[in-house]
């Protein structure tokens, strides 16, 4: 009686009921629960497995987005069931939600409409798994790096692809390749971060990102040619929308009643610069983290619909990537010049990039934000632009099979600039 009292207490505001650790989780459940049941109002079950099917036989290079090579029912059913089996892992070692682990998580569910499936990212899992065991550390300690390091699911799924004639071999060889990365990354993206001293919070995107850069060449001197992909679903879907909606407002509405009905502590939040690692539920609490994570969801669906563009597969990986890092970093403080500076940019370039991708780099962008919250809002506006340049040339070097591709050039950028701000002192260092 008394954990049903809990559960329902849960939802009523009140001045002392502390989100524990299984209610947190109850939160972050919300989405993909939602994901699944909604999924079958777009199509039925047997729609549903055919297009997960055609989902897994995907060779996934970026941009291939799930609800327009099959359908949105499928596409909201994979990022749902993907995000759940991470969560029941995540659980079943007794890990309590961060930002670190809040950022992961929501990244595998925006990028599970373009990129990542229910076969390709469970070699990277067990490749840390087998690192966790080589090198004696407990592997809830690496699990997070695996579920990061899922930014190069399509390597597992071009593999397959490219022997397909074969299936039991394909799957070998590409499970093979995934473990492998799966066991390196780990010291590799810890290696990463002191490039670009925590100003680019998409830490492994970058370490992703060289990674598939060698992969991409030696593939290349063998042939097998990789060519980036621009599959995306043009059409505004409005219950999408309404599901974003309801849930970002959802993450406010929660936060404000378990921060005693009160919206205080968020000035503190948004006075970080957001630099790694500047987790909020740890130096802010997880209340108002929630209601941070809940405000950037509003202003990312604001951005979208100002800018023209679509709930598709990668404007939905990259809104879901700015309300996660709400937790690790990101403020509309430090994230809406740098959102401004590309769109202007977009607008006075003569340029021939979609729409799509405009408005994913200006969200992607944001990954820059520590520059903004550390050095002040002007500089968004110079570097949005800067970074809208990069990652429209960038992504042939790997040939969209780091899905975090503005995380290598969100690094890039951050190793350039704040070396050149640093040498003419521009701002007070915090």
């Amino acid at each position: 009686m008394n954990k049903l009292f809990e559960k329902i207490s849960f939802w009523l505001p009140t001045n002392k009921n502390p989100l524990k650790k299984d209610l947190q989780y109850s939160v972050v459940s919300i989405l993909p629960v939602s994901m699944i049941i909604i999924s079958f109002f777009y199509n039925n079950p047997v729609q549903i497995v055919k297009g997960l099917w055609t989902i897994i036989l995907a060779n996934d290079v970026f941009a291939t987005d799930y609800t327009q090579i099959s359908s949105i029912g499928a596409g909201l059913f994979n990022s749902g069931i993907v995000t759940l089996i991470n969560i029941y892992i995540l659980r079943k070692f007794d890990l309590k939600l961060n930002g670190i682990i809040i950022s992961a998580l929501f990244l595998i569910t925006g990028f599970a409409f373009v990129g990542k499936n229910i076969y390709n990212i469970w070699p990277f899992y067990i490749g840390g798994y087998i690192y966790a065991k080589t090198h004696k550390v407990d592997f809830k300690n690496v699990i997070v790096t695996s579920m990061y390091t899922t930014a190069l699911a399509p390597i597992i799924s071009v593999m397959a692809h490219t022997f397909a004639i074969n299936v039991i071999a394909a799957v070998i060889l590409s499970y093979s390749i995934g473990i492998f990365i799966g066991y390196v990354m780990p010291e590799v993206s810890s290696r990463m971060l002191m490039a670009h001293s925590g100003y680019n919070v998409y830490n492994t995107g970058f370490a992703a990102g060289f990674m598939a850069i060698v992969i991409n060449s030696i593939l290349n001197v063998f042939g097998e040619r990789v060519s980036p992909k621009n599959i995306v679903n043009l059409n505004f879907d409005y219950g999408l929308l309404v599901m974003f909606v309801m849930y970002f407002l959802a993450l406010i509405l929660i936060g404000y009643s378990h921060n005693n009905e009160d919206f205080s502590g968020y000035s503190k939040l948004i006075s970080y610069s957001g630099r790694l690692i500047t987790d909020y539920t740890r130096l802010c609490g997880f209340p108002i983290t929630l209601v941070n994570m809940g405000f950037l969801g509003l202003i990312s669906i604001a951005y979208i619909i100002l800018m023209g563009g679509s709930i598709n597969g990668p404007t939905i990986a990259a809104l879901l990537t700015v309300v996660g890092f709400g937790a690790l970093g990101k403020h509309p403080r430090n994230t809406i010049s740098i959102m401004i500076g590309v769109a202007i940019s977009s607008k006075m370039l003569s340029t021939d990039l979609s729409t799509t991708t405009i408005i994913i780099s200006g969200l992607f962008g944001t990954t820059l934000a520590p520059i903004v919250g550390e050095y002040g809002f002007i500089y968004g506006l110079l570097i949005g632009p800067l970074h809208l340049a990069l990652v429209a040339n960038i992504g042939s070097l790997h040939a969209g099979l780091n899905l975090y591709n503005n995380g290598l050039s969100g690094g890039i950028i951050a190793m350039t600039v704040v070396p050149i701000l640093d040498s003419f002192k521009v701002g007070e260092r915090r």
